[in-house]
């Protein structure tokens, strides 16, 4: 028995199919460890204006300032942003009007995004495949008493 929101969704024009399980695996085991921490995260690690400082590095067509920012972790997503400059009163104003995510392929041929045609993948799918992959051979038994035993010493 489908849920409201679940008809809706496969209703919904744009909706994304989510990856399956085996196709979220199959990721996990091919990138590296920063990757997946931004994953598993759900954002990246760009450095603030204080931390990096302010550095345009060109200019569109319409006349808007850019700048580019790395991710700290992952090293492959680079945030666009678009500036405009404005003469108010007796000093200069500036404020971001745009932002967009560029993804790279790193120097290895590591990609962030999941093959096409596998699905979209959550953070939280990303953190199972994780979790699944780190207790490979425990028995579920096996957890349970370790856990059981954990919070008797606590």
């Amino acid at each position: 028995m489908r849920s409201i929101q679940g008809e809706q969704a496969d209703r919904a024009p744009g909706a994304r199919p989510r990856a399956s399980d085996d196709d979220v695996d199959a990721y996990v085991d091919g990138v590296s460890d920063e990757v997946l921490a931004c994953r598993e995260r759900g954002r990246h690690l760009f450095p603030t204006i204080r931390q990096a400082g302010i550095h345009f590095t060109g200019v569109d067509e319409t006349g808007l300032l850019l700048r580019r920012l790395r991710c700290g972790c992952c090293r492959l997503a680079v945030k666009v942003e678009k500036w405009e400059g404005a003469q108010v009163g007796g000093r200069t104003r500036f404020r971001r009007v745009a932002s967009t995510l560029d993804y790279r392929v790193g120097a290895d041929g590591e990609q962030y995004l999941a093959p096409s045609g596998s699905g979209f993948m959550t953070p939280r799918q990303v953190g199972d495949a994780i979790a699944s992959k780190a207790l490979s051979g425990a028995t579920l038994a096996a957890l349970q008493r370790a856990a059981a035993e954990a919070s008797d010493e606590e």
